[in-house]
């Protein structure tokens, strides 16, 4: 048998991960505004009393994970919008399009103070990387004729990913009201690595 050294421990040293600010502005501020309009007016006493009031101990611990999950929901949005942006990057193809929904289960989940946060984290974070700086000086100045332009354009492509990531939760959630069905399971993305 040969002895094959364990390089797991600088394998992963050398591994480098996308900047992951704008999730902190969504654990924290959509957070805090998800659950905010959650507990207004009392709206999910109903349901939980029909059909969570055994698997949860209180309606405010029903509400935490209801609003755990729109939060996971949006996470995941934002990470399927730098996905498709960094395929873009990679196929040197346009910037995707911006994909509204027509209509949105709650359409202020996203309020334009948190909106305005989240964008900023992302032009800060993604201002400084290299990739990103390459991309527009060698595929991008003719679609933008600002770097700014350029960041602007991929901020608001984020936000809406976030945006559709909340609602696609919250799909899922209004589903299982209607049933009184378990809640679904809900999983972060794992940190998205950067392979250029």
């Amino acid at each position: 048998m040969h002895y094959m050294p364990d390089t797991e421990d600088e394998d992963s040293a050398a591994e480098t991960f996308w900047p992951e600010g704008y999730k902190q502005v969504i654990r924290e501020e959509v957070r805090r505004t998800v659950a905010a309009q959650l507990s207004k007016k009392k709206r999910f006493r109903r349901v939980y009393r029909q059909g969570y009031s055994e698997r949860f101990s209180s309606y405010e611990e029903f509400l935490d994970k209801v609003a755990d999950m729109v939060v996971i929901g949006a996470e995941n949005g934002a990470d399927d919008a730098f996905d498709e942006i960094v395929d873009s990057l990679m196929e040197e193809e346009a910037l995707p399009e911006l994909r509204r929904y027509t209509g949105y289960f709650w359409p202020n989940a996203l309020p334009r103070d948190v909106r305005k946060d989240l964008h900023q984290v992302i032009i800060d974070e993604y201002s400084q990387d290299d990739v990103y700086c390459f991309a527009y000086n060698v595929g991008y100045k003719n679609d933008f004729s600002t770097f700014d332009g350029y960041l602007n354009r991929i901020a608001e492509l984020v936000e809406n990913g976030t945006l559709n990531g909340a609602n696609d939760a919250l799909e899922g959630i209004y589903r299982s009201f209607m049933e009184l069905n378990r809640l679904m399971p809900v999983r972060r993305y794992p940190r998205r690595l950067k392979m250029w």
